[in-house]
């Protein structure tokens, strides 16, 4: 399928030859902006808060980070009413994060991402919360709890974070003890049953001591009947909770200690049927949009806990090290129908458990006594995974020659061993100029012991291991990063970059052939380099603050992960590496405050992806090359309008709040086709998503000295029902997963 003039063109003018130019047309336009920015100084004479973030561990103003990032603060996320990260990419740039079950979570950053399907592959993005890595695929999608900011970082953070950030990395930072008594309680109502309440306190301890508490619960009702169950599929119900200490042990030893956890047990939602079980014809079992004709509901279970102690000691000539020991622990079980029929064929179930421990050692320079800043780190990571996985055949499975109530089934573990030593500096040239330089060696085991019986599969023919397969592969790579920056005014900063990362080889611990097995199931480490320009501006008092970025970025030895259409209904669940895949694109933010009471928020991101090359990518086994990479759009956008004004009659403030965002089609499939033509001649939508645009609202009552505030609030405004993901899953079943409609409620804050 040939790209359309307009992704030609694109793709030519953000070629790696023409990108300085793009820089240069930036930096020429400074003075329109610095013109359109300089409102007369007696309209105001506010100054509006500088954005600090800790991208590079440790506290800077994010106009001077050499990095792409977006800073996402607690008042974002509370004046948009976002309360899990997957709702987080409808405001950043080129981010998008599924929204079907939790336990196959995956974040594209640039066009590029993953979900860990399987014990043995990993993700391409990091998440971590509060300097800790949270894990893999059933650990990603947080609740949004008391948090201070989320700082999302675009394009390879491999010095800074190491593997498997080959995309990028999510920083969630949490709010930390204070030494004043506070707390804050909200509840929340909505249609569907929608229930959501939060408590957070901050209790000092003692005049060096301080503890704080937050919990919420939301639950919602589900919405995709079950005609068969007659349940309601797509619930939520979630506890999450954090309890924080922090304590000045003297002058120069602190210590923050913490504790999390997250509960959830749901009828989860992975599609709706398009079509009968083996794609053949449309499905009349449940032909309605929010409905599904299953022996079983799907059902995930996810427990998640964690601890970190972090100790920072301040030494007397200014330098600081610091200490972070971590331990997290995920537990998922899920359960699928993989037949979407009344006819029971097969159910999965599955339960993985990931056990983590973590140790990083930082050794921070003085910011600012000289023109030469560091940080040297040694990192220190083990994981034991856990998996045992059922292919239970059901009563009706003597159609394809199976025996009702056996088991096809994978069980093993994989333990990860690696450790890092890193060291990322920034020497200042001259009073306006700075030259960083990042380095990262990184080395990694993974030790295998996997079990896989196919022997009661039938026709599909899934292999069988003889006996335990037990295996051990190491990686190791020295990620590089190199970026110059340059003030050019006192409030506009450019910078040039490029930097490398790898996301780590693995095992394909899946339901595959005796072919699969034969060929191999391990594959490589996959690397990337990529080269970054950027602007960032603050003007006029940060009452407009720009952020743009031009990037491209080449892949090699790209993993993929897809399943593979055998015919007759039968599929084998393929991880390859491509050869060679690339990524491009523009970013652009902006925050502009016209008048004190007046915020309006905007960011596009623009995107390019191909695969350069990948032999046998293809459904029947051509070459993928100039094929768009899946789940990328070439567009997304966001635009929020905020406005505060008096109510003197209530004594109170009025809070207006308008988001639009929009996100381009993409492609579900490396075969990059739009339709699917069933085995009766219809034709069905299917392998790509189009365009979709969502409206939400908000308005507030605050009260301007008692603490309480009243909300009103909506998404998705106009109720769009489009698809938002469509796949096939094991025995060809086409599938397709709709937008959630229209929701709505109300929200009552208290804070002292």
């Amino acid at each position: 399928m040939s790209k359309s003039p307009t992704c030609k063109s694109f793709s030519k003018f953000l070629s790696i030859r023409t990108i300085p130019l793009l820089s240069l047309a930036l930096i020429s336009s400074y003075p329109v902006v610095a013109q359109q920015a300089a409102i007369d100084e007696a309209d105001s004479e506010e100054q509006y808060e500088v954005v600090i973030v800790t991208a590079q561990k440790r506290a800077q103003k994010l106009a001077e980070v050499p990095i792409a990032i977006s800073s996402f603060s607690a008042a974002n996320i509370e004046q948009t009413g976002i309360t899990q990260l997957t709702e987080l990419s409808d405001f950043i740039p080129n981010l998008s994060v599924t929204r079907t079950t939790d336990f196959t979570s995956a974040i594209t950053i640039r066009g590029v991402g993953a979900n860990s399907r399987n014990i043995g592959f990993d993700t391409r993005v990091g998440v971590y919360l509060d300097g800790v890595y949270l894990g893999q695929s059933p650990a990603l999608n947080q609740e949004l709890l008391d948090l201070e900011r989320i700082e999302v970082l675009r394009g390879p953070q491999g010095t800074l974070f190491g593997k498997n950030t080959v995309a990028g990395a999510i920083n969630l930072i949490s709010k930390k003890p204070s030494d004043v008594l506070e707390g804050k309680f909200s509840a929340s109502l909505g249609n569907m049953n929608a229930r959501e309440f939060q408590g957070q306190i901050n209790l000092p301890v003692s005049d060096t001591s301080a503890a704080k508490f937050s919990v919420t619960k939301l639950d919602r009702d589900g919405y995709i009947k079950n005609l068969t169950t007659d349940h309601d599929l797509n619930e939520r119900d979630a506890l999450a909770y954090r309890g924080q200490f922090r304590s000045q042990l003297s002058d120069k030893l602190q210590l923050n200690f913490s504790v999390d956890g997250l509960n959830t047990e749901r009828l989860s939602f992975l599609g709706e049927a398009i079509s009968d079980t083996l794609g053949n014809t449309l499905d009349m079992g449940a032909p309605d949009k929010d409905q599904v004709a299953t022996t079983v509901d799907t059902f995930e279970k996810r427990d998640i806990y964690g601890g970190a102690m972090d100790l920072s000691y301040h030494m007397d000539n200014g330098f600081d090290l610091k200490s972070i020991t971590a331990y997290r622990d995920t537990d998922i079980f899920y359960r699928n129908d993989s037949d979407y029929a009344v006819a029971d064929l097969l159910v999965i179930e599955y339960s993985d458990q990931y056990q983590q421990w973590s140790q990083e050692f930082q050794f921070i320079s003085p910011q600012g006594d000289s023109p030469f800043d560091y940080i040297a780190g040694l990192y220190l990571y083990k994981q034991d995974a856990v998996t045992r996985r059922d292919a239970i055949n059901g009563v009706h499975s003597f159609l394809f020659g199976n025996v009702p109530g056996t088991v096809v089934y994978n069980s093993g573990n994989v333990a990860t061993d690696s450790y890092a030593a890193y060291f990322n500096s920034a020497y200042d040239l001259t009073s306006t100029s700075t030259l960083g330089l990042g380095l990262r060696y990184s080395d990694e085991q993974k030790d295998l012991d996997w079990l896989l019986d196919g022997s009661n599969s039938g026709i599909f023919g899934i292999g069988s291991t003889d006996g335990s397969l037990q295996d051990s592969r190491s990686d190791s790579y020295l990620s590089y990063s190199v970026n110059f920056s340059h003030a050019f005014k006192n409030d506009l900063i450019g910078y040039a970059k490029y930097s490398t990362g790898f996301k780590s080889g693995g095992y394909n611990l899946d339901y595959i052939t005796n072919s699969d097995l034969a060929a191999g199931i391990e594959f490589d480490k996959e690397t990337v380099g990529s080269t970054e320009l950027g602007l960032k501006g603050n003007f006029y008092r940060n009452r407009l603050v720009l952020n743009m970025a031009a990037f491209h970025s080449e892949f090699k030895n790209y993993q993929v992960n897809q399943f593979i259409d055998l015919g007759n209904g039968a599929s084998s669940i393929s991880i390859r590496n491509a050869a060679k895949a690339t990524t491009q694109g523009l970013e652009l933010e902006m925050t502009y405050r016209p008048i004190s009471n007046l915020e309006i928020q905007a960011s596009m991101g623009l995107l390019d992806t191909e695969f350069d090359d990948f032999p046998g990518g293809l459904t029947g086994g051509g070459n993928a090359k100039g094929k768009d990479l899946i789940n990328a759009p070439d567009s997304n956008f966001s635009l929020g309008v905020q406005y505060l004004s008096e109510f003197p009659a209530m004594n109170a403030d009025i809070i207006w709040r308008l988001d639009v965002t929009n996100s381009s089609g993409f492609f579900t499939t490396v075969d990059n086709v739009k339709n699917e033509t069933l085995a009766d001649s219809t034709e069905v939508e299917f392998g790509h998503v189009d365009s979709i645009t969502l409206v939400n609202a908000r308005i507030g009552l605050l009260g301007t000295n008692n603490g309480w505030e009243a909300y009103l609030w909506g998404r998705n405004l106009a109720d769009v029902r489009d698809p938002i993901d469509n796949r096939k899953d094991f025995f060809g079943t086409v599938t397709t997963n709709y937008q959630e409609p229209r929701t709505y409620g109300v929200e009552v804050i208290y804070s002292f």
